[in-house]
């Protein structure tokens, strides 16, 4: 597959919960985020999933799956399957080409079972009766937007009478589901802001898991004002540094950044800087090499290639290595060609099954990609060198 093209940095005219964290994380992340060709790069699955999870939810507490537990299941179901199978649809060609239907996609079954599980346990649907100020008691994914405009979001549930913003998260918590990560706590906080520029007292954050453990904080105004402070600096920041800075520029890459970031196969800034030692206790390693051999077979009647190759950079240790068994169709995805001796390739999310050389890796059908690098195809002496730091 060959890379979408790298976005230029442009000015954000506001910001949004996940774009700060982004812009704290990486701001060419950000800049991909914002500005980036859309649907370029395959998403997780999970991330496709996770939509469907969120707008079953908002249809749960919008009153729109009925007023019975078993009926609210049953409808969040077929709702979850609708929703599923567009955003399968309008999917990146090689998530496609993996999972030929919105069913097929990995977790599709748990999440689709935590989404019905937690659209059953809404407590109360909207009634017609306001709350405080004349707003409704509850408010699902309505968006709001700060006075200044710069700062917008859209909150999964706001409970006025109960004065708390709720927001779901899919998956369980990695260690102790009780305490909200800090990453959390700042999403919370904007939305607390947020409420409150609509003339709403927001007091207590929680976080809801996918298994239904729930997390909560008190947010005070003075805490949410000062959240909004930084959002709208982390953005005036990024205005201020992009015109004389590249989306190479921009990044930051370091272990913590760039792990599961969607932006690898293209930052270049990753690639110079990706270091053997980042990722040294996982299997799932990112690897650019110049192609040496590629020998197609068919397998159970499938064509797939494995490619012999030299590393010039990633997370792995500069040395022959091996691609093994990459379906074919993975490379034409996007109706490029197969690569051939001399290109240049990147295997993004591949497992290390033989971590000593000749290093021998093979692809994971939920992550892996594999990209083309048009314009570094030439001899190896040349590419060996344009990559050689000394």
């Amino acid at each position: 597959m060959k890379l979408p093209a790298i976005p230029s940095p442009m000015r954000l005219d506001h910001i949004t919960p996940s774009l700060y964290e982004e812009l704290r994380a990486c701001p060419a992340k950000a800049t991909w985020s914002a500005g980036g060709e859309r649907g370029g790069l395959p998403a997780h699955p999970v991330e496709l999933l996770g939509v469907a999870f969120h707008r079953v939810m908002a249809a749960a507490q919008n009153g729109e799956l009925g007023d019975q537990v078993e009926v609210r299941k049953l409808a969040a179901r077929s709702l979850f399957d609708q929703i599923a199978e567009s955003l399968h649809h309008d999917a990146h060609p090689l998530v496609r080409l993996k999972f030929p239907t919105g069913q097929r996609l990995p977790y599709y079954n748990l999440l689709r079972e935590r989404a019905a599980l937690l659209a059953s346990l809404v407590e109360s649907l909207p009634s017609a009766t306001g709350g405080a100020g004349g707003s409704p008691p509850t408010m699902s994914e309505r968006r709001f937007c700060s006075t200044d405009g710069s700062i917008v979001g859209r909150p999964d549930l706001l409970d006025v009478y109960r004065a708390e913003v709720v927001d779901y998260k899919t998956g369980q918590a990695m260690e102790d589901p009780s305490v909200v990560l800090d990453r959390e706590a700042r999403q919370l906080r904007l939305y607390a802001y947020l409420a409150s520029e609509a003339g709403i007292e927001i007091t207590r954050g929680t976080i809801v898991r996918g298994d239904g453990a729930r997390a909560s904080i008190e947010i005070s105004k003075e805490a949410a004002d000062q959240e909004a402070d930084r959002a709208r600096r982390a953005m005036n920041d990024y205005n201020a540094g992009i015109d004389s800075s590249s989306f190479a520029e921009l990044a930051r890459p370091s272990p913590d950044a760039c792990q599961n970031c969607p932006c690898i196969p293209l930052c270049e800034a990753f690639w110079d800087a990706a270091d053997p030692q980042w990722f040294k206790e996982s299997t799932v390693q990112h690897i650019e090499g110049t192609v040496i051999e590629l020998e197609e077979v068919t397998l159970q009647g499938v064509p797939v290639a494995t490619l012999r190759i030299e590393v010039l950079r990633g997370t792995v240790e500069r040395e022959a290595g091996v691609l093994e068994q990459i379906p074919v169709n993975w490379f034409t995805a996007d109706g490029d060609h197969a690569p051939t001796p001399g290109d240049v390739v990147r295997l993004v999310n591949g497992h290390v099954t033989h971590p000593h050389e000749p290093m021998i890796v093979r692809a994971d059908r939920t992550m892996t990609s594999i990209w083309r690098i048009v314009g570094k195809h030439g001899s190896l002496q040349n590419i060996a060198a344009a990559h050689d730091p000394h």
